[in-house]
């Protein structure tokens, strides 16, 4: 080849490689790192390729993220576009400014899901949300947030919690709160037991809904008496089924925690003494509860032999509601919440 030849092909290629370089960089210019997302406008174009990375374009390409869900939320400092769906379910269930939204998702992301958040949100403030991922959570690892306190069957113990949770439709019925769906059987329940004691005799309630703080009270003063018995007695604010709505206490409940604990029953186990030293009108009202109760959908919540069960000592002036239908079943078959798988037994 001779030397003429050979720079002409030498020159064919820088040709080529300088036109390659020039068509490669306007391409490059005018290439639009946003051409694969649909809801790109001239109006937030501008905002989204100043706010956003390669690698946030391209996540917000895959997940086809709508601009109504983070363009509220970009402006703020620590916007992260992967929390946006996060973001926008907290402001739309319930509202508080964009940045306390970015930062409390932020950092407390890993409790929960977007399913979860918003169940969360529906039941529990953003300060108790806080509070309980800053201290309970901490002294307890193996404590659980109930995440929808709502439900009817929700089983609180040592391992669960709703912590401040204030259940939204508490109504009264001779005296004391419970929820709405709970009040018309439970007067019922207590109308008929005054018929058939011909008025003589009434079931008298103490208790129903408590608040967190009333619990905590009652706990400290209990675990003063008794602190190496007290959660066989009562559990915890947060842990106390009180809490919820669903449960009552008549007023001879606690007549038989304190004979309960004269009688040393924590160690026997044994309720004989109790029994021959409670009232004749407490026995009364336990026979009555046993026999009637689930008619009207409530249960004896701690029954007896049921201890290793519900880790809590018999209590027979201690209700729960859990409806007619789940009542009668447990009723029949002599079991406690504990041992109820309420999807299947319903089904």
């Amino acid at each position: 080849m001779d030397k003429k030849t050979l720079s002409l092909r030498v020159l064919l290629i820088v040709v080529c490689f300088c036109v390659g370089c020039i068509c490669f960089y306007q391409i490059n210019r005018s290439y639009d790192p946003l051409a694969r997302y649909p809801y790109v406008t001239e109006e937030n174009r501008d905002i989204i390729l100043e706010k956003l990375d390669s690698e946030d374009i391209d996540y917000l390409i895959t997940q086809q993220i709508k601009p109504e869900t983070f363009l509220p939320f970009i402006d703020e400092p620590d916007f992260d576009l992967h929390n946006a769906y996060l973001y926008s379910a907290a402001k739309r269930v319930q509202d508080a400014s964009n940045d306390y939204i970015v930062n409390f998702v932020n950092k407390y992301r890993q409790n929960f899901s977007r399913d979860i958040l918003v169940t969360l949100l529906k039941h529990y403030t953003y300060v108790d949300l806080t509070t309980f991922y800053e201290n309970e959570a901490i002294f307890n690892e193996n404590l659980e947030l109930v995440s929808d306190p709502s439900l009817p069957y929700v089983i609180l113990n040592e391992n669960s919690t709703v912590y401040k949770y204030v259940p939204s439709d508490l109504v009264s019925v001779s005296s004391v709160s419970v929820r709405s769906e709970v009040a018309s059987n439970l007067q019922s329940m207590i109308q008929d037991f005054a018929s058939v004691m011909n008025n003589e005799v009434s079931l008298d309630l103490a208790q129903g809904y408590l608040s967190y703080e009333a619990i905590m009270e009652e706990y400290v003063q209990l675990n003063n008496r008794i602190p190496d018995q007290i959660n066989d007695y009562m559990l915890p604010a947060g842990q106390n089924e009180f809490q919820l709505g669903f449960t009552i206490g008549l007023q001879e409940m606690d007549e038989w925690i304190n004979l309960c604990i004269e009688n040393n029953v924590y160690v026997t186990r044994d309720y004989s003494t109790v029994l021959e030293n409670l009232s004749d009108t407490a026995r009364l009202k336990m026979d009555w509860l046993r026999e009637n109760a689930y008619r009207y959908g409530f249960v004896i919540r701690y029954p007896e032999g049921k201890e290793s069960t519900t880790n809590q000592l018999y209590q027979p002036f201690v209700l729960r509601y859990v409806g007619e239908q789940t009542a009668r079943q447990m009723h029949d078959k002599d079991v406690c919440m504990e041992e109820m798988t309420f999807e299947e037994e319903l089904n």
